[in-house]
């Protein structure tokens, strides 16, 4: 008879509930053959779930979970591609009826009777340090039998199997892929892992073919699945060379293999497998109820996240995957408290996995939220006003460099660096934009917007000063020793109030070499009065922190000469004797 007590996995849903085998010898085969391909075809056609004939290997056989319809000779013939070995699995399996398999019991076939092509797997991502040989990876390289991988310390890497299994490596990996073939004829894959150090996650025939063998092998422990998702961890020997392997199972189930223990351990459960070669199978903690996701779009490359502790939890994994599968990491960490700053997040959806570890180091069930991420378009580089600069006069012009892609883009000016009062905001087309403001300690920032109305992420904040402009400059007294200036000083509080002025006098507009070059703490100066000539007169603000101010426009004034008496004093008026013009 047929071996019973086999695991029915989550995948073994029959897709042929409807085919049954023909009781005539001579068409038996025949029937059977046509009714499978039949049936095989709608499945692809109605995207049914996995089939339940495929269930996975153990040690050295692989094992066929009965369907409706199912004979010896067609079980032969699918994986061996030999009808005559039914003798052969009959035997194996005590088989009675070759015609008559009981409905969910398992076939065992030797893997060596299967025959296999050589494969290859394909990257399909990598972030930060990964190599296959010691040659960096890139996604879409090939990794082939035989090649041993190894990550860094922020290295994470994905590739898929031809069966469509996916395989994550995370940080501090190193493993080398033993075995990588295929089942001639079924497409089926046959792979074995050895992990030397770190560990793996894997989602084993998504498509829903049904599972040929996938084994990852540790130190400690070899697991074999039977159509599943589950993470190995191949531990690290402690001071006294103790070493402790573990595995917790998602989804499925996986049959784990010690030196003094084998267990079957199904979805919910981890298994952790000692030193001394014991395997003990714990309940895998609850998954974090999260309690601090950004709802809305992130607009960065980095994000807060936050959960409620979890009782028995010694840490937590937390992981970013940018597919819904989460396969493909793109931030992993493990944290101690209850929140995580994550990192290098890309462009678009994104996925938040976090979870309870407990104190056998074995990860719990996931909690898992949907993240949006917008990077663009991008925000563009702010050019004027520069950080911590100072602006003189009423009008803030800002200026930043053009983002290709960018069909507008939208600024703001605020009074705080939260942007929570703003003092002008607007959309533009061009790359700046003029604004009138009062004097005072201003903010701003801009981001771009592409054609279909999506902004992209805000520019880092600008923080700039803005005091009024140095007044302008007149001659008031002309007393033919010196020449009375004076400037308007505008009312402004007094944290914008000037230090001092700065006063020059030159005979050309450049000011290439000036007359004179006075510190004046009022609003009035009296300069020497030089020549008769053409001269030119102009003031700027010395600032509470010694900046200066750019300097007014030269107000240009005529010297004439003065008629004087006996005694040497001028005769006249100054309105007589300075002429002030443009």
């Amino acid at each position: 008879m047929v071996r019973e007590g086999g695991v029915v996995t989550a995948t073994a849903a029959s897709a042929a509930t409807g085919v049954r085998a023909t009781t005539t010898a001579t068409a038996a085969a025949t029937a059977v053959t046509v009714a499978r391909a039949a049936v095989a075809a709608w499945a692809l056609l109605a995207f049914a779930p996995a089939q339940a004939g495929p269930a996975g290997a153990d040690g050295e056989y692989f094992l066929h979970q009965v369907e409706p319809g199912d004979t010896l000779f067609w079980v032969a013939q699918r994986y061996t591609g030999r009808a005559d070995v039914w003798r052969e699995l009959k035997a194996l399996n005590r088989v009675a009826d070759p015609y008559r398999l009981p409905i969910g019991t398992q076939v065992r076939i030797p893997l060596a009777r299967i025959p296999v092509t050589v494969a290859s797997a394909r990257v399909v991502s990598v972030v930060g340090q990964a190599d296959a040989n010691g040659a960096a990876l890139r996604p879409g390289m090939r990794v082939d039998e035989a090649a041993w991988l190894q990550t860094g310390t922020d290295g994470l890497v994905t590739f898929e199997l031809p069966d469509g299994t996916r395989v994550a490596i995370p940080a501090n990996t190193r493993l080398q892929v033993k075995r990588l073939r295929v089942f001639a004829g079924t497409g089926l894959g046959d792979t074995v892992m050895q992990v030397d150090r770190g560990g793996i996650e894997s989602r084993v025939a998504p498509g829903g073919t049904g599972v040929g063998r996938f084994e990852i092998r540790t130190p400690m422990m070899v697991t074999g699945v039977r159509g599943t998702r589950y993470a190995v961890d191949a531990g690290q020997p402690d001071d006294a060379g103790r070493r402790a392997s573990r595995s917790a199972v998602l989804e499925g189930t996986v049959a784990v293999r010690a030196r003094r223990a084998k267990r079957m351990v199904t979805a919910g459960h981890g298994v952790a497998v000692g030193s001394a070669g014991d395997a003990a199978v714990y309940t895998l903690l609850a998954a974090p109820t999260l309690s601090a996701v950004p709802a809305e779009p992130i607009y960065a490359s980095q994000a807060e996240v936050g959960w409620q502790p979890v009782k028995g939890a010694i840490g937590y994994l937390v992981r970013v995957t940018r597919d819904p599968e989460r396969t493909e990491a793109v931030f992993a960490a493990t944290v101690t408290p209850a929140a995580a700053a994550l990192t290098g997040l890309p462009d678009g959806p994104a996925y938040l996995e976090v979870r309870a570890i407990d104190r056998n180091r074995i990860p719990g069930n996931a909690a898992i939220a949907p993240l949006t991420v917008r990077l663009n378009p991008p925000a563009p580089y702010t050019v004027e006003p520069a950080p911590r600069s100072t602006v003189h006069g009423t009008v803030a012009e800002l200026q930043w460099a053009a983002v290709d892609g960018a069909a507008e883009y939208r600024f703001e000016i605020a009074s705080d660096a939260d942007f929570g009062t703003l003092a002008a905001h607007g959309n533009t087309r061009e790359a700046g934009t003029q604004q009138t403001l009062a004097p005072g300690n201003w903010w701003w920032r801009v981001r771009s917007i592409d054609a279909k109305g999506q902004a992209g992420p805000w520019s880092a904040p600008v923080a700039f000063r803005l005091l009024p402009p140095a007044p302008g400059v007149s001659v008031v007294e002309d007393n033919g020793g010196a020449l009375r200036v004076r400037w308007g000083a505008a009312q402004q509080p007094e944290a914008f109030a000037p230090l001092a002025y700065r006063v020059q006098l030159a005979d050309e507009p450049g000011f290439a070499r000036p007359l004179q070059d006075q510190r004046i703490e009022s609003d009035t100066a009296a300069l020497p009065r030089p020549p008769a000539g053409v001269y030119y007169v102009r003031v700027a603000r010395i600032e509470r922190d010694g900046s200066e101010s750019p300097f007014s426009a030269p107000q240009r004034i005529e010297v004439h000469e003065h008629l004087r008496d006996g005694t040497g004093a001028p005769i006249g008026t100054a309105s007589g004797s300075v002429r002030r013009g443009g």
